[in-house]
């Protein structure tokens, strides 16, 4: 597939997710989750960094600068956020325990998603080991005694995930490991488990 394509692909995919939102209840949203809010949008964290929705088009952008400056939302972080927003059951209570996404309860494997993607961009951790360190910490990041480092991150409300690494030796490769809250599933899909991840790898890219 090429990347126009590809493209193309997300870029439905997101405008499907916002024409989904819009059908909710954005009242009860606000309500299920207690978030901010006004005529023209909600407002949402997602690993700490500001969010509003709008109201009307379900367009959903960034800001760390009270919304002076905007980013349009990506592929991942939308579809991710709509995800939690929208995603249905009653329970949804965070553990603090964690575990492997294909241990997580309630973990049915989908079609076409893997769980070892990450090995590109553990390669670059592994090769700027200290930008790596800086940016999760910089992200907001806790360090926990995991891997070669380990880090919990906040994802949405008290859901959290771990960022487990181990450096390259002269035996193995670098390797990321994801741990998730054993509820995780009951907030999302498990394929929306590896948009969230995937994002958490850009924010940390990025911050490098």
């Amino acid at each position: 597939m090429s990347d126009k394509s590809t493209k193309g692909n997300y870029e439905i995919a997101r405008e499907r997710a916002k024409e989904y939102f819009l059908g909710f209840d954005q009242e009860k949203i606000i309500s299920d989750w207690n978030l901010e809010y006004d005529d023209e949008y909600i407002y949402v964290e997602f690993f700490r960094i500001p969010y509003r929705i709008h109201r009307k088009t379900g367009n959903v952008q960034s800001s760390k600068d009270g919304f002076v400056t905007v980013r349009e939302g990506g592929f991942n972080d939308v579809l991710s956020i709509f995800d939690f927003l929208c995603h249905e059951g009653e329970y949804k209570v965070a553990t603090r325990t964690f575990a492997a996404v294909n241990s997580l309860k309630g973990h049915k494997t989908a079609s076409g998603v893997g769980v070892d993607m990450n090995s590109r961009h553990a390669k670059v951790f592994d090769e700027n080991r200290e930008s790596f360190i800086s940016a999760c910490e910089k992200l907001g990041g806790r360090k926990v005694p995991m891997g070669d480092v380990g880090y919990v991150f906040d994802v949405f409300k008290d859901l959290s995930v771990v960022l487990k690494f181990y450096f390259s030796d002269d035996e193995f490769p670098a390797q990321i490991t994801f741990l998730w809250d054993t509820s995780t599933l009951s907030f999302i899909f498990y394929e929306t488990v590896f948009y969230t991840a995937g994002f958490l790898i850009s924010l940390i890219l990025e911050n490098m």
